[in-house]
């Protein structure tokens, strides 16, 4: 499978997990069911020789509500953009409204209710490669898949830009984890070992004010590296950046190799880790891909 950036997802935490991406063409039609929300979304893709695949339907398989088509003249048209609104229903957070632009400028919806919370993403020369999200009777929540373009050697190529956004960042396996909202993050514990991020542990603080130890997320390996101790009241992260690529002897598995966290006071980085940033640099375009992340946080 070819790389892609992930972004998303947004929505509830409802419904099965589920993922569309095209590896070779591009996405050249969409079928969308709606009504007070997004009932369910089927895509069509098509590659260079003209071969077509259909998605399965994700989502419900209700004919009630309305169903719209998108078609795209792919190659020149692709899906740049997506945006939309989430809220409950039927005591459900889920996916409300969908709307789609393309690099054509040609907007798309918004379908379903536009009501609720918004999100929106749109590439900076990107192409928009496929969705994940998660649904059952309704769309729960989704995000996307993207790719882009350069030219190199007078051919186009698809390469990572260093990928920025909420995340998830890393690899395809493992297990989601979900900590939750605390209104404060005491302490960050990494577990470090043959350059690979093994697991992070996370010391918040509650609304009352009492310290919440998370779960040890990722694996038993690594040693723990000094805590990253931070002033409750008068410091908080504002951005997070990091390096993933293939662990060493495990074939084509991708980890998070370290990660650099950033307040509004400080930059924390693990002194061992540092060394490995210096050795990336030689890597970076065939071996793996920095991450960043940053937050705009009201005063």
């Amino acid at each position: 499978m070819e790389e892609f950036l992930t972004v998303g997802l947004w929505g509830g935490e409802g419904g099965d997990r589920w993922s569309f991406v095209v590896n070779n063409g591009g996405i050249i039609g969409m079928e969308i069911v709606h009504g007070n929300g997004i009932e369910s979304i089927t895509f069509k893709c098509g590659d260079e020789y003209g071969v077509l695949q259909h998605s399965r339907k994700f989502g419900g398989i209700g004919d009630t509500w309305t169903t719209d088509k998108i078609s795209l003249h792919w190659p020149e048209e692709y899906l740049t953009s997506i945006s939309g609104t989430v809220a409950d229903l039927w005591q459900h957070i889920v996916i409300r409204s969908l709307r789609f632009k393309t690099n054509k400028g040609t907007e798309y919806g918004p379908y379903g209710v536009v009501t609720g919370q918004p999100f929106s993403y749109s590439t900076e020369g990107g192409v928009i490669v496929g969705f994940h999200g998660r649904s059952g009777t309704l769309i729960d929540a989704i995000g996307a898949y993207v790719k882009i373009p350069r030219k190199k050697d007078n051919t186009l190529k698809m390469a990572l830009p260093v990928p920025r956004g909420p995340g998830p960042w890393g690899g395809h396996g493992g297990m989601e984890w979900d900590d939750g909202v605390f209104p404060a993050i005491r302490e960050l514990h990494l577990y470090v070992g043959d350059s690979v991020i093994h697991a992070i542990r996370v010391l918040y603080q509650s609304k009352d004010g009492k310290p919440v130890l998370s779960p040890k997320h990722g694996g038993e390996g690594g040693e723990p590296t000094a805590p990253i101790k931070l002033e409750v009241s008068k410091e908080f992260l504002i951005r997070i950046a990091g390096f993933y690529g293939p662990v060493e002897g495990s074939g084509s598995f991708r980890a998070l190799r370290f990660l650099t966290f950033y307040t509004n006071k400080a930059k924390y980085m693990d002194p061992m880790v540092m060394r490995l940033v210096k050795l990336s640099h030689q890597v970076l375009p065939q071996e793996g891909l920095l991450v960043s992340m940053e937050e705009v946080v009201p005063t």
